[in-house]
């Protein structure tokens, strides 16, 4: 189950797993236009964004805020990030 307030809740599952304890961990499928070769946008960092505020103005979804540190390995904290960092955005 995906609870009301998550941000993968208009997700859709494509499975559900199990932990040891019998927990159920719906795995949440997500489709991109093109899976092949990825270009990114550079975005400057300013002082006060947050990942979920740049992910919704690229793709129209805060929820794809995870994208980006998987892109930039130079954000350690994402919590933390330098104002005037270039980030690379990754078109997907």
């Amino acid at each position: 189950m995906i609870y009301q307030n998550s941000r993968y809740y208009h997700q859709l599952i494509d499975y559900v797993s199990f932990t040891q304890d019998g927990d159920s961990m719906p795995i949440v499928f997500y489709e991109f236009d093109n899976p092949g070769t990825v270009s990114w946008w550079e975005h400057v960092y300013i002082e006060g964004e947050r990942l979920e505020s740049i992910a919704y103005k690229y793709y129209k979804r805060a929820d794809y805020w995870w994208l980006i540190p998987e892109y930039n390995p130079v954000i350690v904290d994402f919590t933390n990030i330098a104002p005037g960092t270039v980030l690379r955005i990754p078109r997907v």
